[in-house]
């Protein structure tokens, strides 16, 4: 075991060792795993009956087409323009207030847009909202407002809760650009507005391509929002066909149909990006001077205040006040905590230990991906470390469909059992702990390694006493980004939960879909604040990268 670890590292020398065939396996055998349900899923679409190919041609496939990529392009361009706007008035001007202001404009990741999607529409909804009874009682007679239900609403809650994915990442460019860039057009004779448009976004588009990348696969996935807004995409039209229809058939295609959409906009993604790299020269690096905003001051702060508002405080602050009224009526209160079988708390133990184990097990699985891809390169190890990030391209209704599928052949006795649902997770997040697995040992030199060896350690002794311990940061950040996701999703964890086995994420979606929101908002409370956790461990993770890499 010892001579076959040895492999894994490079000689002083400076000669690659071959590749340790157990670690090629291993790499090999998650890249299979990861694999399954998107095989399966063509398996059963190419083996569906052509009546149910050409019912769906001929009713709702391009109807279904058109609904979700509408949605794709305008949540992805609202996401855009909200989050690098938020981004250079936060990282680039006097923006009064601003270092508040850039953690709470980041801090709508721990909000599932679902959980913003049922606030937004109890306060707006067309009959009954709480925004339009209180206008009705100032005015005196009805008042016409927006509807946050159909294509518009589903835009804009969805807006509000993905722009921090583009957010986060233009911040990040933004911090680290050198000043001399800028100042370099403006010498020759460049206006502000043609420097921002000709030097600096170009130097912030790897940030903005994957920051777009992540909101567009996340809208194809997205399942409660959509649902509870009725806006119809593929994603709620495979739940229906699934749990409400049981046509697994048209199921089936339809899943082929996203997973195809899904994959080319990763092609169109490495094609737009394609071997383009932005450097920087990093000596004598100085950041940007701030810009001075003037007589727009306050009516910049006044728009990210609203952006915060809507997608932060409001939402936070609804759930709050239904927590406390639902505390304060005995009859809401044990109708919250003896709901199900076994009680809130079970809710909230059945949420943590899932998307633990979820994060444990696909960090573990990334580590001989990003090993074989970051100590060995090559056309191999590259490809099986791309084919783990396939889960991008799986939304969590087609990961729960291929289990269903797949479990009750082959593995019946896992069948109607948690760790179906865990399974799900690991699949639908395996991308997020890979990548932050090989970011970790991309910034781990291989001459530690090599000292250590020189030294008389054992190739096991060196990986769990230098590798691991140097890489155990974004290791950690890997985890808390799966266990985050895992939190939070919820088709998945509808259609393969046990009878009697809800989380947080289902109890909400149940009590809200049932119009008791009192009800559902301790549970949504508890699942925002859970998820608060990791983010603020991602948060300060990436703070000090970023402060680490500009000094």
């Amino acid at each position: 075991m010892q001579r076959t670890l040895a492999y894994w590292f490079v000689a002083s020398t400076g000669r690659k060792s071959p590749t340790s065939p157990w670690l090629a396996i291993a790499a090999g055998l998650t890249a299979l795993f990861v694999a399954i349900p998107l095989v399966y899923i063509f398996f059963r679409a190419a083996g569906a009956e052509p009546a149910a190919w050409q019912r769906l041609l001929q009713a709702r496939l391009w109807q279904l087409l058109g609904n979700t990529l509408l949605l794709v392009v305008a949540v992805t361009c609202g996401a855009l323009v909200t989050g690098v706007s938020m981004a250079w008035l936060t990282e680039r001007t006097d923006l009064p207030g601003r270092n508040v202001l850039r953690a709470m404009l980041a801090l709508p990741l721990a909000i599932p847009a679902y959980i913003g999607g049922i606030v937004h529409l109890a306060l707006l909804r067309p009959r009954g909202g709480l925004i339009l009874l209180a206008l009705e009682e100032i005015i005196g007679r009805p008042v016409a407002t927006p509807s946050p239900l159909g294509f518009w609403g589903a835009a804009f809650i969805l807006t509000l809760f993905t722009y921090p994915y583009v957010y986060l990442l233009s911040g990040a460019a933004f911090r680290s650009l050198h000043a001399s860039l800028e100042e370099a057009a403006r010498s020759l004779g460049r206006t502000p507005w043609q420097t921002f448009w000709q030097v600096t976004l170009p130097a912030l588009r790897p940030g903005l391509m994957a920051g777009a990348l992540l909101v567009a696969l996340d809208i194809l996935a997205e399942y409660g929002t959509v649902a509870l807004l009725r806006y119809e995409t593929f994603s709620s039209a495979i739940f229906v066909q699934l749990a409400g229809r049981y046509d697994r058939s048209a199921a089936s295609v339809l899943s082929a149909v996203l997973v195809i959409l899904a994959i080319l906009i990763l092609w169109a993604e490495l094609r737009v990006q394609g071997q383009r790299r932005f450097t920087q020269i990093e000596s004598n690096w100085r950041p940007a001077i701030r810009i001075t905003l003037g007589k727009w001051r306050w009516s910049a702060f006044l728009l990210v205040a609203s952006v915060v508002s809507a997608s932060l405080l409001v939402p936070l602050g609804v759930l709050i006040g239904w927590s406390l009224q639902a505390f304060a009526d005995p009859q809401t209160l044990e109708a919250v905590f003896r709901a199900g079988s076994r009680g809130f708390g079970s809710f909230v133990w059945n949420s943590l230990w899932t998307s633990l184990l979820a994060a444990l097990l696909a960090t573990a699985l990334s580590l001989p991906v990003a090993l074989l891809s970051v100590r060995y390169p090559s056309r191999i190890s590259r490809f099986i470390a791309r084919f783990c990030q396939v889960g991008y391209a799986l939304p969590g209704v087609v990961i729960a469909l291929s289990l269903v599928l797949l479990i009750n052949r082959t593995l019946p006795f896992l069948y109607a059992t948690p760790l179906v649902v865990v399974l799900a997770y690991v699949l639908r997040h395996m991308p997020q702990a890979v990548r932050s697995s090989e970011s970790a040992l991309n910034q781990l030199s291989p001459s530690l390694e090599e000292a250590a060896r020189t030294l008389g350690r054992t190739p096991l002794q060196t990986l769990f006493q230098v590798t691991l311990p140097l890489i155990l940061p974004g290791l950690l950040a890997g985890a808390a980004l799966v266990f985050l996701t895992s939190l939070k999703e919820l088709p998945a964890t509808l259609l393969l939960r046990p009878p009697g086995f809800d989380t947080l994420a289902v109890r909400v979606w149940v009590w809200a879909g049932e119009g008791f929101y009192v009800q559902a908002a301790p549970a949504a409370l508890i699942l925002v604040l859970a998820a608060a956790l990791p983010l603020s461990f991602l948060l300060r993770q990436e703070q000090i990268f970023s402060d680490s890499s500009i000094s």
